[in-house]
């Protein structure tokens, strides 16, 4: 074998000395090109991501050994084909090696600048504060005069009802098919009573209508349409309207009383309670016979009226 020398730089020219140099190069971008693909392979396993950071060459001694390596061997010194043969297999071996983990470079969520940079800076005041807070509901004013509490006194009990006829309609007088939110109060009915004293004097013959006095007490209809469905009591007990209940048969009889008398010919009906006696009695002061009847006497067969003195001495 042939050995050429050079003292002055004493640089020793071989052949087997430059492919061993080559390989060697190889064989350190393999070791370090592998150990990146490790590094990701566990990064991806703690992170649930793989990710390529820019300085990940500084942060790895490994990356930082690439340019040494690869300056042991200039391509000045390599031949031609072998030295884009080599520039080629690391540029295969690198996409293939992020190809087969699919590595996506980290692109980092981009953040809202404000418009003002000093407004990101400034302490939120007491106006801002108050000022993001949602303001409250006006309440609304309560009823004033003695009509708007009665009729709200009706309202109360008109909501009860509605909301328990979506689950018992026929207690409250309300069909399978009705619309039971376009039912509304119709005009309210006043109930009257006759003392004691009146009633203990009474003669036969005597009319009704002048011993009538107020109760405190109103009815008001539930309407659906023109048909009376219920009636919904109210109560004043001298300081506030008292909600009562829906009563199904008071508007049912009530109906037929209207439809038996009717305004249209002059008949007015009107209401009688007896504080002493549950349930409700009803006169027609337009009729010739003074007359107080059982409110229940509208579901028989033939309806009629009964004359006042005999209610009234039932009441002692």
């Amino acid at each position: 074998m042939k050995f050429e020398f050079q003292l002055a730089g004493l640089n020793l020219s071989r052949p087997g000395v430059r492919r061993r140099r080559l390989r060697l190069a190889l064989v350190s971008v393999a070791l370090v090109l592998a150990g990146i693909a490790y590094w990701q392979y566990l990064h991806y396993l703690a992170h649930g991501r793989i990710s390529i950071l820019p300085h990940a060459a500084t942060a790895m001694p490994g990356i930082a050994s690439i340019k040494p390596a690869l300056a042991a061997a200039p391509s000045a010194q390599l031949p031609p084909a072998l030295n884009k043969a080599a520039n080629t297999g690391v540029t295969a071996l690198w996409s293939q090696m992020l190809e087969a983990v699919n590595i996506s470079p980290a692109i980092p969520a981009p953040q809202a600048i404000p418009a003002n940079p000093v407004d990101a800076m400034r302490i939120p005041t007491v106006a801002d504060t108050i000022g993001n807070v949602t303001p409250k509901p006006k309440l609304r004013r309560p009823p004033s005069t003695a009509e708007q509490r009665m009729q709200h006194a009706a309202q109360i009990t008109l909501a009860k009802i509605l909301d328990q006829a979506s689950k018992f309609p026929d207690a409250y007088g309300f069909g399978p098919n009705d619309v039971f939110s376009e039912a509304k109060l119709g005009s309210p009915i006043p109930v009257h009573t006759i003392e004691e004293k009146d009633r203990a004097n009474y003669q036969a013959g005597q009319p009704i209508k002048p011993l009538l006095q107020p109760e405190n007490q109103w009815v008001f209809p539930v309407l659906l349409g023109s048909r009376i469905c219920c009636m919904v009591q109210v109560k004043y007990n001298g300081r506030d309207y008292i909600p009562g209940a829906g009563v199904k048969s008071l508007g049912l009889a009530w109906s037929k009383i209207l439809e038996t008398w009717p305004a249209s010919k002059g008949y007015h009906p009107l209401l009688v309670v007896n504080p002493q006696v549950p349930g409700y009695y009803f006169t027609i002061p337009e009729l010739p016979m003074p007359n107080v009847t059982d409110i229940d006497h509208m579901f028989y067969y033939q309806p009629y009226v009964s004359p006042a003195e005999v209610i009234l001495a039932s009441w002692r």
